[in-house]
């Protein structure tokens, strides 16, 4: 089924409304795949590599604008980077995911 909204657009509001000031050396990395825009958020730290996903994976009936959903994820991305400490990569080798 094709997804009425237009993921990269989304992923393109995502970056103009994420302004959070995070530190040096986390990397996010904003993509789409499939039906689904992902932006992961990974750091390396000393004891291991962290992170998690956001996703918004929008059914052809979704009610929400690209816009929406950009920002829906740069809410959610800054939300979890303000509690200071990214969950560690789980022990079947994937990171958190968060659909949103």
């Amino acid at each position: 089924m094709p997804v009425s909204v237009d993921l990269n657009a989304a992923l393109a509001a995502f970056q103009s409304a994420f302004t959070y000031s995070h530190p040096e050396g986390l990397n996010i990395t904003p993509s789409v795949r499939g039906h689904s825009a992902v932006v992961e958020v990974r750091h390396q730290d000393v004891d291991a590599r962290r992170g998690f996903d956001v996703v918004a994976e929008p059914l052809e009936t979704e009610e929400r604008t690209a816009q929406q959903i950009g920002e829906d994820i740069a809410r959610v991305v800054e939300q979890e980077l303000m509690y200071g400490q990214l969950p560690a990569v789980g022990e079947n080798g994937a990171y958190r995911r968060i659909v949103v």
